[in-house]
């Protein structure tokens, strides 16, 4: 059976905050849901996106911008989308960089795509997404960092093609998704992501704002972007088809 991708209803709300040591917020976000009218009459997925400029970069804000206003063209550009789409968008997101110069401009980015009754998770960098099901709180992307030091980000060059970790699995109502960049781990633990979430009685935007208040409160030095996403439906059968013919999980396309 073939048909087109179908849009979970998944609402997703989140709440950022410049850190004391920047004079800008380098992290950047997008929410591309079902609240978006352009996006559900197009009925290609749902689409949940944290980048974080790299401090020590010339130009990070600029590559967190540019990761997500490529992101908003997605739905416009691919008329079929599939996770190949996702990692050829970072991918040249990631030659674009470079043509500023080595190290000049850099993003880590997470992002999140519901659609096919599928979550699918592409990832670079040190900003973490983890899921929430049956008060199981898992992370599902890598840390690409070694102490102090990034060793995976968008801008990087060619072998970022060894790096990117692409992650799918069939999506179940109830999941819960959080998308939080390095300024929230640095301070707060995956339990209390999950504690906030009940704290908040299961409200997405005062989730994501109490996280940040919390980030806040201790003290977190660098800047802090917290994304909450709820699937409250899913439309499609994930055994019918899906996006990506083979592994659920890989890094890297080697």
């Amino acid at each position: 059976m073939s048909h087109s991708p179908t849009l979970p209803y998944a609402t997703g709300s989140a709440a950022s905050r410049t850190g004391p040591r920047h004079a800008e917020n380098e992290d950047q976000y997008r929410i591309l849901d079902a609240n978006h009218l352009a996006v559900a009459a197009i009925r290609k997925g749902a689409l949940f996106v944290v980048a974080d400029g790299v401090s020590t970069s010339r130009r990070g804000r600029y590559a967190a911008e540019l990761m997500c206003s490529r992101v908003d063209t997605f739905f416009d550009r691919f008329a079929a989308p599939r996770v190949e789409s996702l990692t050829q968008l970072v991918s040249e997101v990631d030659w674009e960089l470079r043509g500023l110069g080595h190290g000049q401009a850099a993003c880590t980015v997470s992002l999140l795509w519901l659609a096919y009754g599928m979550a699918t998770v592409v990832h670079v960098g040190d900003s973490q997404l983890y899921r929430i099901r049956h008060g199981d709180c898992r992370r599902l992307t890598q840390n690409h960092r070694g102490g102090r030091s990034l060793g995976a980000y968008v801008g990087m060059g060619p072998q970022i093609a060894d790096v990117m970790q692409v992650w799918q699995e069939p999506l179940f109502v109830g999941d819960l998704f959080l998308i939080v960049s390095d300024g929230v781990t640095e301070v707060i633990q995956p339990d209390e992501l999950l504690d906030a979430w009940w704290n908040e009685a299961g409200n997405t935007q005062r989730a994501a704002t109490s996280i940040i208040a919390e980030v806040n409160r201790r003290g977190g030095q660098d800047d802090a972007t917290a994304l909450v996403v709820d699937v409250l439906a899913v439309e499609a059968d994930p055994s019918e088809e899906t996006t990506f013919s083979g592994r659920t999980v890989f890094v890297g396309r080697r």
